[in-house]
């Protein structure tokens, strides 16, 4: 009790210290931003034409919620004008413990728009016992006609609803139209422009007809004490395309788009180690016999089963080595009896692992793979992971530690039970970006890409274990981010375009927009029709793609992907239907051609629709 008392006295001391706030004025190219007394943005104005005014009363520099207990932002212990762009403001709240509350308020002016961010920073010295809401101030608020980037992949207006929400890490305060990523755009009355406000895609946000809320929830609270967030509004003109770019630009501002080679992909093919090892190289010689030498740069085939363990793949993370040799598919004994079929509307498919029978590889034979794709005029790609998937048979991996969750792919390369790893734990988050940097030191020169297959396993709004607690999906995000970024490095530095994709399995079974800081997503959906539309936002600078193990039974899918999402015809082989381009029937080897040639003709440039495309499956049938 003498400690919370020592705050609330200081909290007083200090509010009868600091002088009386006046108004702050922020300029730059001929824009003036006006902070009312409190804090908040108050008016925009371009050479004394204003472009949003508050005609309310003033409002606080926001609002903290600790419980049940509400604290308006309305006083600062310290106000500062650093520069014409810059003001800071800082708050106490009197609560148990004291809760500080900073705002650092940046003005921008660019040909692209005007952007006032504002940078908050949660404080508490210890945990906190309760749920604590932070809500800021949006002018002009949600109006009917504010335009929301759905979770489904359509865009549209806000219309009756109160309010839009984003749900990734931690929670928001109430419920509304779920967003794919973190923005909304409001038409200004009476001319061309917008208010589009964007919040960082790191945290859960729910937008409200005249604030922006998050709440950080009593279990995790503050990471290690402190938290931060950026929420800006970008006052710009045109339509919601133009709003999008913004979002882009202002939350991920170090996030740059894939290579744009990525855009000419009209076909993908997956190889699980298929027909043991040789049918990646029949494949191959099939076709390049039925592509024209000009088309194949448009046909990317990724290289999957070709490492030991899943969790391992052949890396060692103390020595920072990968292996000079080892076997695929090591676990085959144990699971080729585990025979099972799966019903897709109608069809009776194979999902067994009768067909993955072991395989000697090295690094010497892997290079040899990669080569004979590029030899023959292909873009090639190397699975570089099961989400954070590994085995209990790994040593020095079953440990509660390391485990975020039980379950996931019981293939012939999983070593024991699957369970997803924890990647607050700071050694899985270093094992796969040192791993990353040995791939793309021994093959970065050969590949077009690295495949992060099934980063789903780490679903939004995980608050990571009862051992190491905290924001999972965001460590996810963060960890996504720290590959790619070594890719991009990787690349700056050879002269190459290696490409990051992620899997997020958006809408089928996946909830984390990961691919906002990669390069793409080639997701292994199945290239099933409910699984396109939720990756269009997260992905509208880039490109979706997805893996299809059953091109012979479901042909419908693949069709149905290429002409409505702009997806590449998809083929595969070594599971599933165990069928590669070889091996397909001549019909359906036909099918798969024309649909690549029609494909072909335009890049991939991904829009959002107002109404989702229905799928209508073929007459059931029996292979």
């Amino acid at each position: 009790m003498i400690r919370y008392a020592s705050h609330l006295l200081a909290w007083v001391l200090l509010a009868s210290l600091a002088h009386a706030a006046e108004p702050v004025t922020l300029l730059q190219n001929g824009v003036t931003v006006g902070l009312n007394a409190q804090g908040a943005p108050a008016r925009v104005e371009r050479d004394g034409k204003p472009l949003i005014v508050d005609p309310g009363a003033p409002d606080p520099a926001g609002m903290v919620v600790l419980g049940t207990s509400e604290y308006r932002l309305e006083t600062p212990t310290d106000v500062r004008r650093l520069d014409d762009t810059h003001a800071r403001y800082a708050f106490t709240v009197p609560s148990r413990p004291a809760v500080t509350v900073e705002l650092l308020v940046t003005l921008d002016v660019t040909p692209a728009g005007v952007s006032v961010r504002r940078d908050v920073t949660v404080r508490a010295p210890e945990k906190l016992a309760h749920d604590l809401t932070v809500s800021l101030p949006s002018r002009p608020g949600l109006t009917s006609t504010t335009w929301l980037p759905r979770f489904d992949g359509t865009g549209g207006p806000l219309g009756d609803q109160p309010a839009a929400v984003y749900r990734f890490a931690g929670a928001v305060p109430g419920d509304g139209v779920r967003l794919a990523i973190p923005m909304v755009s409001t038409p200004l009355p009476g001319s061309a422009g917008r208010a589009t406000v964007v919040a960082d895609p790191l945290f859960s946000t729910r937008f409200t007809r005249g604030a922006v809320a998050w709440r950080y929830p009593a279990a995790v609270g503050l990471e290690g004490n402190a938290e931060r967030r950026s929420i800006t509004l970008v006052v710009h003109e045109g339509t919601p395309e133009v709003a999008l770019a913004a979002f882009y630009r202002e939350a991920l501002p170090d996030v740059p788009p894939g290579p744009a080679w990525l855009h000419d992909i009209a076909m993908v093919d997956y190889d699980y180690m298929s027909d043991e090892g040789r049918g990646w190289f029949r494949d191959i010689d099939a076709l390049a016999a039925a592509i024209p030498p000009a088309d194949r740069r448009q046909v990317f085939l990724c290289l999957h089963g070709w490492y030991d363990w899943v969790g391992r793949y052949g890396f060692d993370p103390t020595t920072r080595t990968l292996d000079a040799a080892w076997t695929a598919f090591g676990r085959y004994d144990e699971v080729k009896q585990n025979a099972s079929t799966m019903d897709l509307e109608g069809t009776k498919v194979d999902t067994g692992f009768a067909k993955c029978r072991p395989v000697a590889m090295s690094l010497k034979s892997l290079h040899e793979r990669l080569a004979a794709a590029r030899k023959a005029g292909f873009r090639v790609g190397l699975y570089f992971a099961d989400g954070l998937i590994a085995g209990t048979n790994l040593p020095g991996y079953d440990t509660p530690r390391r485990i975020l969750s039980m379950g996931g792919w019981p293939g012939p390369d999983t070593p024991g039970k699957a369970f997803c790893q924890n990647p607050l734990v700071p050694e899985v988050a270093a094992f796969y970006t040192a791993y990353a940097e040995a791939l793309l030191a021994e093959f970065g020169s050969e590949i077009d890409a690295l495949v992060w297959d099934e980063t789903n396993t780490v679903p939004a709004g995980s608050l990571g274990s009862k051992e190491v607690a905290g924001y999972a999906d965001r460590a996810m995000m963060r960890l996504v981010r720290g590959v790619a970024s070594r890719v991009e490095q990787f690349n700056r530095g050879h002269g190459r375009e290696v490409a990051l994709l992620t899997s997020d399995c958006l809408g089928a079974w996946g909830q984390a927009p990961y691919a906002l800081m990669a390069h793409g997503t080639y997701q292994d959906t199945w290239n099933r029709p409910d699984g396109w539309s939720f990756a269009i936002f997260p992905n509208y600078r880039n490109v979706v793609w997805s893996c299809c193990w059953w091109p012979e039974s479901k042909p419908g899918w693949v069709e149905f992907g290429v002409r409505t999402y702009q997806a590449p015809v998809a083929i595969s082989n070594g599971w599933g239907d165990n069928l590669g381009f070889a091996e397909l029937s001549t019909a359906r080897r036909d099918q798969v051609l024309a649909l690549f040639h029609a494909r072909k003709q335009a890049p991939t440039r991904l829009r959002w629709f107002d109404v989702l495309p229905v799928y209508k499956p073929a007459v059931s049938r029996q292979p």
